[in-house]
């Protein structure tokens, strides 16, 4: 499994390359000035030798082939610079908004599975019958409607109309509520149709056949049989929406004022804060790469037949 590990981690050497060549280069090349912007938050005059001053300062009069090696270097070192607006570490200030994302991405994440992992495999149980057609329903519902809509429409229902809750802010436990179920919605009407989904696709194989047949309850044939079989699919699903989840949620924080790194990171492209965005996408494809790596090591754990492919793949001739 090290082995394994060790070989995924090199062949993901390029996609990070490539991830910090793409970046760079839509930053700069986008309309804009970074120094103008910063001069006009700072309320002075963007006369032509303050802002020579200001971009030899920030290094943006350099060659961008000289820019981005200078760049990389640091972030080889996890030294992002200082952001343009504020002036402080720009890790520093990414990790501070990330703590708040990650309450919110692990709460709604857990309150997600809790809601879809039994209504999705009552639904297969139940497959077209009353129960099946309501979850299916909801899940149509919840998953056509967008964040943003969703979000201010419990803005309007909860804190306009009822007053139970804060609209937006944070600080206190009940500036969780509103955020938390609206990414919870759309996210477990996700998993109540892919394990829905899944577990049908079990149901249909020639063990689960063999298996009524010895006589074993539907019960049986779901928890010990079916789900365990199941389980690598929706590890690698959950694996990648706790990784987006991670990225920032940028919509839901931008409705509700959370201060996480979705909302930061909209507020430095706004302001053309190269070195905030540049952190934050790269700091992005890092856990997205390492959350589905640690989900493909999960599979291959509970899955034999998976580490059995992976460790015995057919070489190809003349290898």
């Amino acid at each position: 499994m090290l082995r394994y590990a060790l070989k995924r981690l090199f062949h993901l050497l390029p996609v990070f390359f490539g991830v910090t060549v793409l970046v760079f280069a839509l930053l700069r090349l986008a309309p804009g000035d970074a120094a103008r912007i910063r001069l006009a938050d700072l309320g002075l005059d963007p006369s032509p030798e303050i802002l020579a001053n200001l971009r030899e300062e920030l290094g943006l009069n350099r060659p961008l082939g000289e820019q981005y090696l200078l760049w990389l270097r640091d972030v080889s070192r996890l030294d992002f610079g200082l952001s343009l607006t504020s002036g402080k570490p720009v890790v520093r200030e990414y990790l501070a908004h990330l703590k708040p994302t990650a309450v919110l991405a692990f709460l709604s994440l857990i309150l997600s599975l809790t809601i879809a992992l039994p209504a999705g495999v009552f639904s297969a149980l139940m497959k077209n019958r009353p129960f099946d057609h309501l979850c299916r329903g909801l899940a149509i519902l919840s998953l056509s409607i967008p964040s943003f809509c969703l979000g201010l429409f419990c803005i309007l229902l909860f804190s306009v109309h009822l007053r139970w809750l804060p609209s937006f802010g944070s600080g206190r436990p009940e500036h969780l509520v509103l955020p938390i179920v609206t990414l919870t919605l759309g996210s477990a009407a996700h998993y109540t149709r892919f394990i829905r989904g899944t577990l049908l696709e079990e149901f249909s194989k020639d063990y689960i056949r063999a298996a009524r047949a010895r006589g074993l309850t539907s019960g049986a044939l779901v928890w010990d049989l079916a789900l365990k079989n199941a389980a690598a699919p929706v590890i690698t699903s959950v694996g990648m929406s706790l990784a987006l989840l991670l990225g920032g949620q940028a919509v839901v924080e931008k409705v509700f004022s959370w201060p996480g790194a979705g909302k930061y990171l909209i507020d430095a492209i706004l302001q053309r804060d190269y070195n905030v965005v540049q952190c934050a996408v790269i700091l992005f494809a890092c856990f997205f790469v390492g959350i589905n790596l640690i989900a493909d090591l999960l599979c291959m754990l509970i899955d034999p037949q998976i580490r059995r492919s992976s460790v015995n793949k057919p070489r190809s001739a003349g290898v």
